[in-house]
């Protein structure tokens, strides 16, 4: 008895403290991951096989061995694929998702805790970036990183890697509505006071940490909570948060010069749907001798940038500006996608299989497709994804519903299931840039909403199947 109730302790201590590994880096969060699923799976055992709802599991597990699958189905019939060991060593997440359900489920962790503690570790990262704004360093010591003059990133706690600001959107949108569960009982101008002050130090800190996507995400997430929120008299709070933080991010954007230029660089890049379909239809027959050669079409003799700076090229071989690379890269994807389309070619496959693109004009090499569904399309193809969204947009609609409800049985905030609702729309959003869905740094995050929304759901459940007898 003693020994187990260490073990439920430290996996308390492990899940509430699980938001700062995001801060040291990878190995500390897949410490956190790796104890987590040793301790749980010594702590509950059987009991993390007991589903009020079977189906949603079954179809993440689905999804997890679609992963392994494919990717060893390409590598052992088409190419060798060297990230295939991978695909054994991502089930790690499945364990990880069904221990933190498991945890929600048996309500052996305190999720409005939990949701409390994320927001001050953002607050917390804000000020230091804020901080390191002002001073030229964070409380650590740590200057911001200068590519160039236009270019300046403050990553506070993060050092060299420029993530601080994906870190913050992250954490900021499961978060910011436990802001009335930390400050309980107070009026409706001091709460509205209170969000307003809490956005404008986020969303100050992402303009300043230089990463577009997490800061327009953000400003999203502001507006789209309005339309969510469901109480209809006191949403002209949340509009009139939404309004003075877009005022704030104008004033800033034209007071510093290089924030101004690298939005304005950002709004030239975005990806034109139309041009990238137009582009992607594009076959480029008598380029298929270059193929696999390694080749890029900018290097082939007759079509190259040679060519092009003494003469036109013709038409059919129009050169997209690049500007951010997204446009060029969405291609590639999509070319890829599009001869694998139902179960895609394996595990972080896209660095792998780009260099057979490259000797088509507008497409490239990288690690991956900078958008979360085109990098799951790639690797798992349709059959995958589908089999990924079910659950997704059912436990969404299922902790939504539980918020509109005014069921008494509930047993979670409703501001719980606006947060996790938020958490979920935001990270599933199709249409924004983001690095590999496979990366420790995203899997984990997803896969810790899930589990948490997963465990919601199953409570809510057992309610009703109780309810019935």
């Amino acid at each position: 008895m003693i020994l187990q109730n260490i073990s439920l302790k430290i996996l308390q201590v492990l899940f509430y403290f699980f938001p700062i590994t995001f801060i040291f880096g990878n190995f500390m969060t897949n410490i956190f991951i790796l104890l987590i699923s040793i301790i749980g799976m010594i702590y509950y055992k059987t009991q993390l096989f007991e589903n009020n709802e079977k189906l949603l599991t079954i179809l993440f597990l689905i999804f997890f061995s679609i992963v392994l699958i494919t990717s060893y189905t390409n590598h052992f019939f088409l190419k060798e694929n060297p990230d295939v060991y991978k695909s054994i060593l991502y089930l790690r997440y499945f364990l990880f998702l069904i221990i933190i359900k498991t945890l929600v489920f048996k309500q052996d962790v305190n999720i409005n805790k939990f949701l409390i503690f994320s927001l001050l570790i953002i607050f917390f990262v804000s000020i230091d970036i804020l901080i390191q704004f002002v001073f030229g360093k964070n409380i650590l010591g740590f200057e911001p990183i200068k590519v160039d003059i236009f270019s300046i990133y403050y990553t506070g706690f993060f050092k060299e890697e420029l993530i601080a600001g994906g870190f913050i959107m992250m954490f900021s949108t499961l978060s910011f509505f436990s802001i009335p569960l930390l400050f309980q009982n107070q009026s409706k101008i001091s709460l509205f006071t209170i969000f307003t002050f809490i956005s404008s130090i986020i969303l100050a800190a992402l303009l300043l940490a230089g990463n577009r996507m997490p800061t327009i995400l953000f400003i999203f997430f502001l507006i789209s909570s309005v339309f969510l929120y469901k109480n209809k008299r006191k949403k002209i709070y949340l509009i009139f948060t939404t309004l003075i933080s877009l005022i704030l991010i104008i004033l800033i954007t034209i007071k510093f010069e290089n924030i101004k230029l690298r939005y304005l660089g950002f709004y030239a890049g975005l990806p034109n749907p139309f041009t990238i379909l137009k582009e992607v239809k594009k076959k480029y027959p008598e380029l298929k001798k270059y193929k696999n050669t390694g080749t890029l079409f900018y290097e082939i003799e007759e079509y190259g940038i040679k060519k092009k700076l003494s003469e036109k090229l013709p038409l059919e071989y129009e050169i997209l500006p690049f500007h951010t690379g997204h446009r060029i890269i969405y291609i590639t994807s999509i070319d890829l996608f599009l001869e694998k389309p139902l179960i895609g070619r394996g595990i972080k496959s896209f660095r792998n299989y780009c260099k057979e693109k490259i000797h088509k004009p507008n497409r490239v090499c990288e690690n991956h497709p900078h958008n979360f569904f085109l990098d799951l399309l790639n690797d798992i193809g349709l059959i995958g994804i589908i089999i990924l969204l079910i659950p997704v947009v059912r436990l969404f609609f299922s902790n939504y519903f539980d918020y509109l409800s005014n069921n008494k049985d509930k047993q979670f905030s409703d501001w719980v299931y606006l947060s996790i609702c938020m958490a979920i729309l935001i990270q599933f959003f199709p249409f924004k840039s983001s690095g590999s869905f496979f990366s420790t740094y995203n899997s984990a995050f997803i896969f810790l909403i899930l589990g948490i929304s997963l465990g919601i759901h199953q409570v809510k459940i057992g309610i009703n199947q109780q309810r019935d007898y």
